[in-house]
């Protein structure tokens, strides 16, 4: 199934309704560290490229979707 918001018959008019519009809207920009980028982050520290204490503040983050980004499927 594809979903273009660019073909909607209430484009513009329910957007704030559609649940399309809710799953693409980031609701939190910080988000912890999945086990990878908790390990990748911990080997940074081990060889001095961040400090302990910057290993340890370390979050992830959600980036907005792109203004190209029309379609989900």
């Amino acid at each position: 199934m594809i979903i273009d918001c660019q073909s909607c018959p209430v484009r513009d008019l329910h957007c704030a309704d559609c649940m399309v519009t809710a799953l693409l809207v980031p609701q939190g920009a910080e988000l912890p560290l999945d086990a990878a980028e908790r390990a990748a982050v911990t080997r940074f520290a081990e060889t001095g490229l961040v400090s302990a204490h910057e290993a340890s503040s370390v979050s992830a983050r959600r980036e907005p979707w792109a203004a190209h980004v029309r379609a989900v499927g």
